[in-house]
């Protein structure tokens, strides 16, 4: 076995720094999901800030190793020991605030300790929920408040608007310390303008993409004091994903199915929205065992019937929201009526090999994207790869039971057919 000498060891170390610093933390999560925690002051760009982090500044300082993205823990353009002091603070819990790196790379400080906050829209409540941090909740998106099957407890709170375009003077009126919204760059920036003389840090994060959930996760528990709960999403999550991983790790590129996957209720047949390169369905896709078909398109394509019926994958999935109240459909017969109209609407596409070997199906939006969407992970996995052992049903009940706090609604159809 060959072992590095401590000159080399400090080598590798200084060129992954470097890499570290020059590369954006959202394009570097672009090689996999990742537990990144994004706070300043972690200086070795783990999941955690601690003495380790101490010590790598100190290396910085002494010249021994390269800065990294997080490493001027105090922001001030130089790393010296007074960003080894914020790291001890932060260490002990007595830093007065913190300066995050969210998902669209943006700094963001934020005045601690958070005491209050507006989510807005359902994958970042879904978050909040998850780290029991709920109470804290001082308004919601009009979304949440009709969404009484996920939030009932957030019924009664005050609407500042939709999560896409919300009412910025309902937002000071009610003096949050952070406002979450989606990892869109020109959304936040306009919002982020809007609320900046109040004083309120906006944050951009999404909680929907698989590549960065961990990161996001283990970032809002940090700044919301739930670092536990964090974890044990985390960790129960990972649970379901390391037996699809292993699975398919042994797959042979071409054992894997070919994948159309549509979404939309509006589609006609001359423009059929999809998911092509970059996209969240195609990292599930990947994930899971399957060849996008629509892989080397834009990133949210829109093709027609006519080339679906060239391409002839062997497997289709259509995303729909159910519209329904739920996260689902009320009943296999109601999903099943959806699913045959799907496919009579489009000339030609009962000649499809997916259509004659029975593998077109049904997937609720709800439990595609967000932190429960290692359910619709389930779904895909079972769908592409019919011989693996997972069960979506099971892994719902667990999401609703154990971080919702919600009874398993039974009669629910999340997916159709199930297998």
């Amino acid at each position: 076995m060959n072992i590095l000498s401590s000159s080399s060891m400090k080598s590798v170390c200084c060129i992954l720094a470097l890499l570290a610093l020059v590369m954006p933390i959202a394009a570097a999560e672009q090689q996999g999901s990742t537990d990144l925690l994004r706070i300043f002051g972690n200086a070795n760009m783990d999941d955690r800030i601690d003495d380790a982090d101490a010590a790598y500044v100190q290396g910085i300082v002494d010249g021994k190793c390269a800065p990294t993205k997080l490493s001027d823990a105090n922001l001030d353009g130089r790393i010296d020991s007074l960003d080894i002091d914020t790291i001890n603070e932060i260490i002990k819990g007595e830093e007065k605030e913190l300066t995050v790196s969210d998902s669209i790379d943006r700094n963001v400080t934020i005045k601690m300790p958070a005491k209050s906050l507006i989510a807005l829209g359902s994958y970042r409540n879904e978050a909040v929920k998850i780290l029991n941090a709920q109470d804290m909740m001082v308004g919601v998106s009009s979304d949440i408040i009709e969404m009484k099957y996920y939030y009932p407890e957030l019924a009664d709170k005050p609407a500042v608007g939709t999560w896409s375009t919300p009412d910025s003077e309902a937002i000071v009126n009610l003096r949050p310390d952070i406002v979450i919204t989606s990892a869109n760059r020109d959304r936040a920036t306009k919002l982020e303008e809007s609320l900046k003389s109040a004083g309120i840090a906006v944050l951009g994060l999404d909680f929907y993409r698989d590549n960065i959930i961990r990161s996001e996760m283990k970032t809002l528990g940090f700044i919301l004091n739930k670092n536990d709960e964090a974890d044990r999403y985390l960790q129960w999550r990972n649970g379901y994903e390391q037996p699809i991983r292993d699975y398919v790790a042994a797959l042979k590129e071409d054992e894997k199915s070919r994948l159309f996957m549509e979404w939309g209720s509006k589609n006609t047949i001359s423009e059929i929205s999809s998911y092509g390169k970059g996209s969240s369905g195609d990292s599930v896709c990947d994930f899971t065992g399957g060849r996008n078909i629509a892989a080397d398109l834009p990133e949210y394509p829109k093709v027609d019937s006519e080339w679906v019926l060239k391409e002839n994958p062997d497997v289709i999935i259509k995303s729909l929201a159910p519209g329904s109240g739920s996260a689902g459909w009320n009943s296999t017969k109601e999903a099943a009526a959806i699913l045959k109209s799907y496919v009579d609407e489009r000339p030609g596409w009962s000649n499809l090999d997916a259509a004659k070997n029975n593998r077109i199906y049904l997937l609720s939006t709800e439990i595609a994207w967000g932190p429960d969407g290692i359910v619709g992970d389930a779904y895909y996995a079972r769908w592409l790869n019919p011989e693996i052992d997972i069960d979506p049903e099971k892994i719902y009940k667990e999401y609703l039971e154990m971080f919702m706090g919600l009874e398993y609604p039974e009669g629910v159809v999340l997916g159709y057919p199930e297998k």
